[in-house]
């Protein structure tokens, strides 16, 4: 039977029946709270699941999954964590192709939406997983050009069941002010330093990239954040509205 826990103010789903939780992973801020909350609330098997996205032009952030990935795991010894890693081809991203598929449910979508969807389906499938989360959450409530208008939408319920498994978006109805609050709350801070919101590369922003891309890339080096792109601004509002 499913009830709730309150974490932090927030319901998180559980039923005690649980065995597995799947949780998306990206390496940012919002999905990497959401992996700490979890960890930290659960006695489950936690099942990561991240994807290699846009390897040619931000080769970085498979490293930045793997880094919040392997510090969770550290701060958690006791408890048991799997990671799975899925590919997308830079061809079949939405900023390549736009949604121009239809998927098997009969909607409209891109090339890296119905890989997400299918990859986490057949991970929840093939490892028996109970329940899974993801860190979706709503648009700051100021306007920020760039923002996704189905954040606000309210499409998709906070919690449902597909295939099988319970699905979960605990941030459904909150904004990233209060996921970067609960860093600072928590006294994680480093954790959040491990994370990466910004989307820019040296296609949009050559004069900050440069000739950075999967050719110079070294794993662990320094990347600029362009500080331009609706994720680096979305995260400079947050933190700008967190109380320390």
């Amino acid at each position: 039977m499913l009830t709730y826990i309150d974490c932090q103010g927030i319901d998180l789903p559980y039923n005690d029946k649980w065995k597995k939780i799947g949780v998306s992973v990206s390496g940012g801020a919002d999905s990497a709270l959401l992996l700490f909350l979890i960890a930290q609330t659960y006695k489950c098997e936690i099942h990561v699941i991240s994807q290699t996205r846009c390897w040619k032009t931000r080769p970085w952030q498979r490293y930045n999954s793997i880094q919040v990935f392997e510090w969770v795991k550290n701060k958690f010894p006791s408890k048991t964590l799997v990671r799975h890693e899925g590919f997308i081809p830079p061809d079949l991203e939405w900023g390549a192709t736009g949604p121009n598929i239809i998927d098997e449910y009969g909607s409209l979508k891109s090339g890296n939406q119905i890989i997400l969807r299918s990859h986490n389906e057949y991970i929840c499938h093939r490892e028996n997983i109970d329940a899974w989360f993801a860190g979706v959450n709503l648009n700051p409530d100021v306007e920020i050009e760039g923002a996704l208008e189905d954040r606000n939408t309210g499409h998709i319920p906070a919690v449902f069941n597909h295939m099988n498994t319970t699905i979960c978006h605990p941030f459904i109805h909150i904004r990233k002010d209060w996921i970067i609050q609960q860093y600072y709350n928590l006294n994680i801070i480093d954790l959040l330093q491990k994370t990466r919101s910004c989307e820019g590369d040296r296609i949009d922003y050559p004069e900050i990239f440069g000739n950075l891309d999967y050719s110079t890339y070294t794993p662990g080096q320094y990347v600029p954040e362009c500080g331009k792109c609706f994720w680096c601004k979305e995260r400079k509002w947050a933190i700008e509205n967190v109380t320390t």
